[in-house]
């Protein structure tokens, strides 16, 4: 069965579990924070269901035929919306189509202490502020395909957004193409541990004597091109890091210390996508200074379907024709899997296991130490505020 076919090309998705008629599979949690099947052989009927539809070991999609998605580089018309977005608050324009249509949307939501994540799917602005705003670690999407499909049969209309390896595995489930779905993926870079996010969290409560009340991995205050962690505390404290000093953005995009195995040789890091929607960050995009501030984002129309929505969110947004060719540029993680170091990274869960401080591990472990990034920070800003005429022979220095 799974357990004894899958090993560490896992991607935790859970469809497993959800397709399984005996509710013989359960997930276990290893060392690193990852969960990985389990079967209870007294409960299996040996139906091979799950082997048989894990998105992993079956791959439907054919990646040789691909023609370019019709790309577009959109932003919220609502500028207070955009700034509180991730990026240019596409996600939000889709939601909020959906739910006007009276609609369901089913994504991603922090747990009320902030520690874990898992998907939820709901039909009120409530749900929408929940899901809201990217989480940078593995979601537990147990129990989300089997509801999907109970509301897909009784004729709701569905907005799905995930992990590419998600929406594989809700087609996988599904086993049909349903009008009432729209299924949305995000350019994803890899999914980081649960335990890491724990760990950091830990330390944060810790330093500031407080439990968290709001956690966000991008926050905009400063701007899009200067994105930071912004956690806020019970007792009315509240920290913000940039992407140069904050430890976790350190381990997560310096180091891929803590990402899931599998997201290294990622199956679905490919075109076509499997999913209605692709998007993202519109890195590379050039636009004014203040336009800059809040935020664009990349979207990819895979289907016909896709194309519709779309059009029908557009009076929500501000949408500019572009090309896949161009997106491609800024956000190679479209088709680029991250590459570890894995003697680092084995040291960073030995390490986290036994009780060391999430950021002493991560700037131990990273390749450049803490002073120095904090020196390179430094002189980004500077560099931000000196003539073109003198700025090209110094930022070698500092990239």
């Amino acid at each position: 069965m799974i357990d004894n076919n899958i090993g560490d090309e896992c991607c935790g998705c859970k469809m497993c579990g959800d397709i399984c008629p005996t509710q013989a599979i359960s997930f276990e949690t290893n060392s690193e924070g990852f969960w990985h099947p389990k079967v209870d052989y007294g409960k299996c009927v040996n139906c091979s269901l799950c082997v048989n539809k894990c998105p992993v070991i079956n791959q439907t999609i054919n990646q040789n035929a691909f023609t370019p998605p019709k790309t577009y580089a959109a932003w919220l018309k609502d500028d207070d919306i955009r700034i509180k977005s991730t990026s240019g608050g596409l996600y939000y324009a889709l939601a909020q189509t959906m739910l006007a249509q009276n609609g369901y949307i089913a994504g991603c939501a922090f747990s009320d202490d902030w520690k874990s994540a898992r998907h939820i799917i709901g039909n009120t602005r409530d749900d929408l502020d929940k899901i809201f705003r990217s989480k940078y670690f593995q979601s537990d999407t147990a129990g989300i395909y089997r509801e999907i499909k109970r509301l897909l049969d009784s004729d709701e209309r569905i907005l799905f957004c995930g992990t590419p390896c998600h929406n594989a595995a809700l087609i996988e489930f599904l086993g049909k193409d349903y009008a009432n779905l729209i299924q949305c993926d995000f350019i994803c870079r890899g999914i980081n541990s649960p335990l890491a996010h724990r760990a950091h969290v830990a330390e944060l409560e810790k330093k500031y004597n407080s439990p968290v009340a709001f956690f966000n991995f991008k926050n905009k205050s400063k701007g899009w091109t200067a994105l930071g962690l912004l956690v806020k505390f019970a007792n009315g404290k509240q920290s913000f890091t940039d992407r140069y000093t904050s430890a976790w953005t350190r381990g997560y995009i310096g180091s891929n210390l803590y990402m899931r195995r599998s997201c290294e040789e990622c199956r679905f890091k490919r075109m076509p996508r499997v999913s209605d929607i692709t998007f993202g960050d519109y890195w590379g995009l050039q636009k004014d200074a203040e336009s800059m501030r809040k935020g664009f984002s990349v979207v990819m129309l895979n289907t016909d379907k896709g194309i519709k929505f779309y059009n029908e969110t557009l009076p929500l947004l501000h949408s500019e024709d572009s090309t896949f060719e161009q997106a491609l540029k800024g956000n190679t993680c479209i088709f680029n899997t991250p590459k570890f170091n894995h003697e680092k990274r084995d040291e960073f869960f030995r390490r986290i296991n036994n009780g060391e401080s999430f950021s002493t591990v991560v700037f131990d472990l990273e390749r450049t130490n803490k002073v120095a990034v904090q020196a390179r920070s430094i002189a980004k800003k500077l560099l931000a505020k000196l003539p073109k005429s003198v700025k090209g022979g110094i930022k070698k220095w500092i990239r």
